[in-house]
């Protein structure tokens, strides 16, 4: 296997996803196999032993979960990465892909940079188990081919016998080591002239020593030292002791311990410059967002990521005609990349609120700037709204993420505004898609908007959260009280489980400029 390409098997019965994938394994340099059902995977699997197998649930004559469990059954030795890609976005549907011996799961639709993202994690995964699969085989090839030096000693120190293994190891021809003393298979220590250690450690010379494994020094007959792992045992024959001892040269081993603590070292050095890194990134991150506007006692936000990095952001500065300008934004995917999608967003905001631009002017400006910075399959959901200064008058825009819900001041929904917009920087800003939505606001009302991990929110009972309990929580809790009570609902819903994505909510009071 190549660490520049792959072959891949694409189990898909939908030729427009088979398509999808050619052309997208094509871009990364890789090689597609296809099959259009689990019956014809299994034919493949076992005709060409892909590196990989991007496998489709849902499939006439065999389904996905089938193959994937016989094709498990069928790989043998050789690890066979198998990633399943379907619709199915339930957990029960994750849960069962998963136990049926997926390594994982990708719901469709799939964006390139995710699925680029994930074929590397799965090229680096094979490279490790190739070098670990090597460095077994040659571990294996070297403990069949060495075999354990073996001497005998008599009491007097002198060797009596030594194999052909035990010959080599000290670098003398076959039987040339018997009737020589076993000093000279002993090391100086530190240098010195003294061959006792090892030469009473084979005679049996100090107790404790019998029957026990020791690392010590040995010299071949050219004056290498070389570390031995030597064990005696004690054999009483007549009136007369014998000493057998079992050597072995333990030099590979220790290079090899040597190397694998220089490699543990090396990947916490790695581990720990990244997590210095991704710090540093999230500070330079948060140091971009304008708190002033956020700090307006008007606005009330929570955002809670399902990672380090939160693909959600929530901005709002107000103009110097005095108009409050507020934006919640989902970018898609999840962690560092998520929120680097949605950062030039920022200073493209800032800058024309501060020019009191419409705020139809406002979304085709950051469509644009998303249009030309984001790669294809990448885009930004975004709510935005503009209140007067008065308060009384809204501009409200809604693109790809969950309805906007206008609110009284008793919580109740009086207005939703839904989502009938393409995401920012999906196509180039024309004249179409920038429109906007007012409404009339009465005191008391508030807006609300919040992304689509907030009623996605599942628990391990697979349950969401859903639309009914956030207008719950909003009947439930005065217009001060709401942002907090959604956080504390949200966490008591999950109940400890981990979120899948980001949640993230902005709430805007309906009141006048503070003068």
């Amino acid at each position: 296997m190549s660490s520049a390409a792959l072959s891949v098997l694409v189990v898909d019965d939908t030729s427009a996803n088979r398509n999808l994938m050619a052309a997208f394994l094509a871009k990364l340099g890789h090689e597609a196999v296809f099959a259009v059902d689990g019956v014809e995977a299994l034919e493949r699997f076992g005709q060409r032993r892909p590196d990989m197998i991007l496998m489709d649930l849902m499939m006439p004559r065999m389904d996905g979960f089938e193959a994937t469990r016989l094709v498990r059954e069928r790989q043998g030795a050789i690890w066979t990465p198998i990633v399943i890609m379907s619709a199915l976005n339930s957990d029960a549907d994750i849960v069962a892909g998963l136990d049926a011996g997926a390594d994982d799961y990708l719901v469709k639709p799939v964006s390139f940079a995710v699925f680029a993202a994930k074929m590397r994690t799965i090229q680096r995964l094979l490279e490790m188990e190739r070098r670990q699969r090597e460095l077994l085989d040659r571990m294996h090839a070297i403990s069949n081919a060495v075999i354990d030096g073996i001497i005998t000693i008599d009491e007097t120190g002198v060797i009596q016998s030594a194999n052909p293994a035990a010959c080599k190891m000290f670098g003398y021809e076959n039987d040339a080591l018997a009737g020589k003393s076993v000093s000279v298979l002993a090391a100086p220590p530190d240098g010195r002239q003294s061959d006792r250690q090892l030469a009473n450690y084979l005679a049996g010379g100090t107790a404790g020593m019998i029957g026990t494994v020791r690392e010590l020094q040995g010299e071949r007959a050219d004056g290498e030292v070389f570390p031995l792992e030597v064990g005696v045992t004690e054999l009483q024959i007549d009136d007369h002791r014998l000493y057998i001892g079992v050597m072995r040269d333990i030099s590979e081993r220790l290079i090899q311990h040597a190397a694998l603590a220089e490699n543990a070292a090396r990947l916490q050095r790695y581990h720990d410059e990244q997590q210095r890194e991704q710090e540093l990134a999230r500070q330079i991150m948060a140091s971009q967002v304008d708190a002033a506007g956020l700090r307006d006692a008007r606005v009330h936000f929570t955002v809670m990521p399902a990672r380090r990095f939160s693909g959600d952001l929530v901005v709002a500065a107000s103009s110097p005609g005095g108009r409050l300008y507020a934006m919640l934004a989902d970018a898609t995917g999840h962690g560092l990349s998520a929120a680097i999608s949605v950062q030039p967003v920022l200073p493209v905001f800032y800058a024309l609120v501060a020019r009191d631009v419409p705020l139809a002017q406002l979304v085709g400006e950051l469509n644009a700037v998303l249009h030309r910075s984001l790669p294809i399959g990448r885009f930004v959901g975004a709510a935005l709204a503009c209140l007067n200064r008065q308060g009384d008058d809204v501009e409200i825009w809604v693109g790809g993420v969950p309805e906007m819900v206008l609110v009284g001041a008793d919580g109740r929904v009086r207005q939703r505004f839904e989502s009938n917009h393409l995401p920012l920087g999906v196509i180039e800003t024309g004249t179409e898609g920038c429109e906007v939505a007012h409404a009339r606001t009465l005191p008391g009302d508030q807006l609300v908007m919040y992304s689509d991990g907030v009623i996605e929110a599942t628990n391990d009972k697979a349950e969401g959260f859903g639309r009914l309990r956030l207008e719950e929580v909003l009947r439930a809790h005065a217009k001060d009280m709401r942002i907090d009570a959604l956080r504390i609902a949200l966490a008591e819903h999950l109940a400890g489980a981990s979120a899948h994505d980001d949640m993230s909510a902005l709430m805007l009071d309906c009141a006048p400029h503070p003068h």
